[in-house]
């Protein structure tokens, strides 16, 4: 077998299956192992996967920075902002995920909704500072320009410190098996902290990253009660989160 068929082959299997093993592609392509590795070295090089022990899983295709993922699945985020908040309730307490899908769910906030909004995001707290009925918390720390929201240990505590009916959490991955992934460390403390303080956690995540992952672990699929998800979402992943036990909304 060609290299090209091969590393072709690789990609479509990581697709259906959202992870590949060494092993079993090297005895299956009748090749060795250190050939496989290669293969998965040198697509890992090109953006295609990430590697982990003993194989490979599907790498998020968005953007890193808040800046580059303005531009990117417009409108798949327009539905699911649509859809989700229609699970906000008046008088709730909500923690606000920084990320453009989150800030997309800011905008869709009925007007006449009456809430208690905690977050770390500035463009979210741009968006609903012009809200006449939704009171604004911004947490502090130390800005993180990449993801224009704050971070560190004070942004950490001030979500500890506070107990939400509900968690609008953004996440630059979403895999069957790995979990919920961010692309910074102190992304993923800020989020942990914000799961681990909520009633009920709603991630909100377009299509395209259902089934990849990121470098930063948030934690497993056990602390997701619900995902919003646009029309384009594999069915083979949603079939995967499902037998997980989330509750799945497409918007």
């Amino acid at each position: 077998m060609l290299t090209e068929e091969r590393r072709r082959r690789i990609l479509e299997t990581l697709a259906s299956d959202q992870r590949v093993v060494a092993s079993a592609l090297a005895a299956e392509f009748g090749v060795s192992e250190d050939t496989v590795r290669r293969d998965l070295r040198e697509l890992a090089e090109e953006g295609l996967l990430r590697r982990v022990y003993g194989g490979a899983v599907p790498r998020t295709p968005i953007a890193p920075t808040y800046s580059g993922r303005r531009s990117e699945s417009v409108e798949a985020k327009s539905a699911i902002a649509a859809t989700a908040a229609r699970f906000l309730r008046a008088g709730q307490v909500v923690f606000f995920d920084a990320g453009t899908t989150a800030r997309a769910v800011a905008t869709q906030v009925p007007r006449d909704l009456s809430l208690t909004v905690i977050t770390h995001s500035l463009p979210v707290a741009a968006v609903l500072a012009e809200h006449p009925t939704v009171e604004v918390i911004v947490l502090g720390g130390r800005l993180l320009k990449a993801a224009q929201a704050m971070v560190g240990a004070e942004t950490v505590d001030g979500y500890r410190r506070i107990r939400a009916d509900l968690c609008v959490l953004g996440a630059a991955s979403v895999h069957p098996d790995i979990g919920l992934g961010a692309f910074a460390h102190e992304d993923a403390e800020v989020k942990r902290a914000m799961v681990g303080a909520a009633a009920e956690v709603m991630v909100v995540a377009a299509g395209e990253k259902l089934g990849t992952t990121s470098p930063y672990l948030i934690g497993p699929l056990s602390l997701v009660d619900r995902l919003v998800t646009d029309s384009a979402a594999p069915d083979e992943v949603l079939q995967s989160l499902t037998h997980a036990g989330i509750e799945l909304v497409r918007g």
